[in-house]
C-alpha cells in the first residue's frame, strides 16, 4: 500500500512538472506608490490571475485592469475617463512583490481591440512602483 501511495505522489509531482505552474501566487493587492504613468499612487485588487484597480493623477482617477501570469508579468489596459484616453500596459513584479516596473502605450483609436493589437514594439512611457501596504 505504501508503494502505491508513493507511486501516486511521484506521478502527481511529475504531472505538475510536465504541465508547469500556470498561475502566479504573487500577493500584489494593496496600495502602491507610483512614479510615471502620470500617477502618484495606485490601489490593486487580485482575484486569481485577474489584477485590477485605480490610480490617482493630478487630473483625476484612472482604472487599470489586466491579468498576471506565472512569471509575475501583468498585462492589460488602462483608461482615463477624465481625458478620454486609454491604452495598454505591461509590468513585471519583483519576486517578493514589493516592486514593479512597466511600460504603457496609448491606443491608436477608440475602435482598436485589445486582443487584436498586442503591445509589442514601441512604448509611449514607463512606470515604476513600490508596494506600501496590503489591502
Amino acid at each position: 500500500m505504501a508503494r502505491i501511495r508513493s507511486g501516486c505522489i511521484i506521478l502527481f509531482g511529475l504531472t505538475l512538472l510536465y504541465f508547469g505552474i500556470t498561475a502566479s501566487l504573487a500577493d500584489v493587492g494593496g496600495t502602491w506608490k507610483i512614479c510615471g504613468f502620470g500617477a502618484d499612487s495606485m490601489v490593486l485588487t487580485r482575484s486569481v490571475n485577474h489584477v485590477y484597480g485605480t490610480y490617482n493623477t493630478n487630473q483625476g482617477q484612472g482604472t487599470i485592469d489586466g491579468y498576471i501570469n506565472a512569471q509575475n508579468v501583468w498585462t492589460g489596459t488602462w483608461t482615463e475617463p477624465f481625458n478620454d484616453d486609454w491604452g495598454y500596459f505591461s509590468a513585471a513584479f519583483s519576486n517578493d512583490t514589493s516592486r514593479l516596473c512597466g511600460s504603457w502605450k496609448y491606443a491608436q483609436s477608440d475602435y482598436e481591440n485589445y486582443w487584436d493589437y498586442p503591445f509589442y514594439g514601441n512604448w509611449d512611457g514607463s512606470f515604476q512602483g513600490v508596494k506600501l501596504a496590503n489591502q
